[in-house]
C-alpha cells in the first residue's frame, strides 16, 4: 500500500491539483499495481526516464521493464515537494520511501524524483523523470 502526504503545505490551483493527481496514477502505476494500460495513457511518447541507478530508459523500456519487475514495495510513503505549473509545462518534485521486496531480500529504498510533465491533447503526460538516492544522515 502507498501512503501519499503532502511534506509542504501550501493551496492548489486547479492545474497543480491536475498534475498532482498524474502523478499520483503515475505512481500507483508503477509502484503498486503495475499497469501497462496506465503507463500507455500517463507517459509521453517522448519520455526520458531516469533511475537513481543511472540508466535511462524510452518508454518502451520503462513500460516493459515495470510490468517484468519482481521488485514489490512495502511500508511506502510517498512526500509531495512541490508542484510548479506554467502553461502547458509542469516541474514536480517528490519523494519515494518504501521497503523493497526482491527475492524475498529487503533493503531500504528513499529517492527523492524531479519530474517534468508537458500537457499533450488536453493531458498531462510525463516528459522526463530524474531519481536520485537520498543520501543517509
Amino acid at each position: 500500500m502507498i501512503f501519499f502526504i503532502s511534506v509542504v503545505s501550501f493551496a492548489q490551483s486547479g492545474g497543480d491539483a491536475l498534475v498532482w493527481s498524474r502523478v499520483e496514477a503515475l505512481s500507483k502505476a508503477i509502484f503498486e499495481t503495475k499497469d501497462s494500460a496506465a503507463l500507455e495513457d500517463l507517459v509521453s511518447k517522448k519520455v526520458t526516464y531516469g533511475h537513481s541507478g543511472g540508466n535511462i530508459e524510452d518508454k518502451a523500456s520503462m513500460v516493459k521493464n515495470t510490468i517484468a519487475s519482481k521488485t514489490t514495495y512495502k511500508n511506502s510513503l510517498f512526500e509531495k515537494v512541490s508542484v510548479d505549473v506554467d502553461g502547458k509545462t509542469a516541474i514536480v518534485r517528490h519523494n519515494f520511501r518504501a521497503t523493497t521486496v526482491i527475492n524475498g531480500t529487503e533493503a531500504p529504498l528513499d529517492i527523492n524524483l524531479l519530474q517534468v510533465w508537458k500537457k499533450e491533447k488536453g493531458k498531462w503526460r510525463l516528459w522526463a523523470r530524474q531519481a536520485v538516492r537520498i543520501p543517509k544522515p
